[in-house]
């Protein structure tokens, strides 16, 4: 018999004031994300229903769907940092 490969990969993308992260860990209604973990493989509903109630409680997140199984978060933080300038903060140094 052969095995069976799965098709798809679901994750929730968290938008943070330090950049993107993926979802690494979940307890009952409560999601985590940790820049040194690897992405949390949530299953499609799961995911949605994580994505929906980050929605609600005022974050911006997207439910991703992937073909291969993530094993690192969205940038290599570990080399350096994001950080977020706003326009006027580039008119100041005008």
């Amino acid at each position: 018999m052969a095995t069976t490969k799965k098709k798809n990969y679901w994750y929730v993308l968290v938008m943070t004031e330090e950049g993107p992260k993926f979802v690494t860990g979940t307890e009952y209604h409560t999601a985590f994300w940790d820049k040194e973990k690897a992405p949390e493989e949530l299953g499609k509903y799961w995911a949605e229903d994580i994505c929906r109630g980050l929605l609600l409680n005022g974050y911006l997140a997207y439910t991703v769907c992937m073909p291969i199984e993530l094993d690192t978060q969205p940038y290599n933080y570990g080399k350096g940092k994001f950080e977020w300038k706003t326009n006027e903060d580039d008119n100041k140094d005008e």
